[in-house]
């Protein structure tokens, strides 16, 4: 640990704020232009046009990207991808590196250093947080500790992942300890009408933005959406819109996550299934012989069936064309748009919804919801395939994870070198 009477390197980026009673923090999602604007410019004047950033998207993951413009209005920049896909993003989710100015505190931007709330420079980033600011609050005895300290920030990078955040290794322990509190009030999150998006995009452990109908778990208490990256409890990877989980997270088990899979019905199969081909594919119509049963059984393992995962492979087309033609409200068939009566979709782009999870009136209006549109490359979103997170790109940043074999490419590397010093 170091606190800022020896640091040489500042810091400067920012993440989503904590509120503890003891300290009401600035909070990036909250600031505006008739309310504290020598705020709004402050933090502004961390992000240049050029500058090379990591952007956390709705998966949770950061990715590396460089400012093309800056909205001071919106508090968010435009953010360009390595597959020169562009996205804006708030800066709440943006992560700068040193910027060799005066030591700030990350959380609240002031350079105040006084117990019982000292300033404490992460051994990984070099970033500055107040020991109340931070999320959690950081124990004096850190302050007193000659052993390495890591900021929350550094925590989920190290440990998120696609297929779920990791279980073991060195940061592991840390990260369940950390996600048993929340960077941000979630009574103050102002939620639509299904409880799925709040105007903050604010969700999950980490505090980013988030797509709860992509891989996303709800909390059966608490009702936040969290990451499948920011999970630890995954034995398999999630199906995109797969809520067939009884899911209880870590800050309402006030410890590990609580994990049950739900039983699924052959017409949550072929729908699941279904959305899943939409997703990857962005077409509507799949032939049900050749990609929709094919797609089935290649996942067979993954969409962890239960009762229904001992059935012989040579009956499990039949069973689900006898689901497609038994909901044809559900599904749409070839022959109803002159086409091949193999052609099946959804009628509306939706995920299913687990049978017991859902009162009357919620699937009463998740069935009146619009379609849901899955944005392509056309929509400045970036690619997964060809911009790939900083945590994909390598099993190894230069300070981070040093525990991992393969290292990044030289651009990634020098960049990552650069933001992630190890003081």
């Amino acid at each position: 640990m170091r606190d800022s009477t020896v640091a040489n390197s500042p810091g400067s980026h920012q993440k989503s704020p904590s509120h503890h009673k003891d300290k009401s923090p600035v909070s990036l999602s909250k600031l505006s232009p008739k309310d504290g604007q020598s705020d709004t410019a402050r933090l502004a004047n961390k992000f240049e046009e050029g500058q090379d950033v990591l952007a956390r998207w709705s998966d949770g993951l950061f990715y590396l990207g460089t400012i093309e413009k800056i909205n001071k209005q919106k508090h968010n920049c435009l953010v360009v991808f390595e597959d020169q896909s562009k996205s804006w993003v708030l800066w709440k989710d943006i992560q700068t590196g040193d910027s060799g100015e005066e030591m700030l505190c990350t959380i609240c931007q002031n350079e105040s250093s006084e117990p019982p709330n000292e300033m404490v420079i992460c051994d990984k980033c070099g970033q500055g947080y107040h020991q109340l600011c931070h999320t959690p609050i950081i124990d004096s005895s850190v302050i007193a500790s000659d052993d390495k300290w890591l900021c929350r920030q550094c925590v989920f990078a190290t440990t998120t992942k696609r297929g779920g955040a990791r279980k073991k290794g060195p940061n592991a322990k840390a990260l369940q300890e950390m996600k048993q509190s929340l960077p941000y009030t979630l009574d103050e999150l102002e939620w639509d009408q299904g409880h799925k998006t709040n105007t903050q995009q604010c969700y999950c452990y980490c505090g980013g933005p988030g797509d709860w109908y992509l891989k996303m778990l709800q909390c059966n208490r608490c009702k936040q959406w969290f990451h499948e990256a920011c999970i630890q409890c995954f034995e398999r990877p999630m199906l995109n819109g797969d809520r067939f989980y009884l899911f209880v997270c870590s800050v309402c088990s006030s410890g590990p996550e609580y994990l049950k899979r739900l039983p699924l019905k052959w017409v949550d199969v072929a729908h699941l299934s279904l959305y899943n081909l939409s997703v990857i594919h962005k077409k509507k119509y799949f032939d049900s012989e050749l990609e929709l049963i094919s797609y089935i059984n290649e996942n067979w393992d993954g969409l962890q069936l239960g009762e229904l995962a001992d059935t012989p492979k040579s009956e499990r087309y039949d069973r689900i064309l006898e689901a497609l033609n038994n909901n044809p409200a559900m599904f749409i068939s070839g022959k109803e748009i002159k086409k091949k009566k193999h052609l099946f979709g959804l009628r509306i782009r939706f995920p299913p919804s687990p049978h017991s999870s859902e009162t009357p009136s919620d699937k009463e209006q998740e069935t009146a919801s619009q379609e849901i549109k899955i944005k392509g490359r056309k929509s400045n979103k970036p690619s997964h395939s060809s911009s790939r997170s900083v945590f994909e790109r390598s099993g190894k940043f230069e300070h981070i994870l040093a525990d991992e074999s393969s290292s990044l490419g030289a651009t990634g590397g020098r960049w990552l070198s650069w933001l992630f010093t190890s003081g």
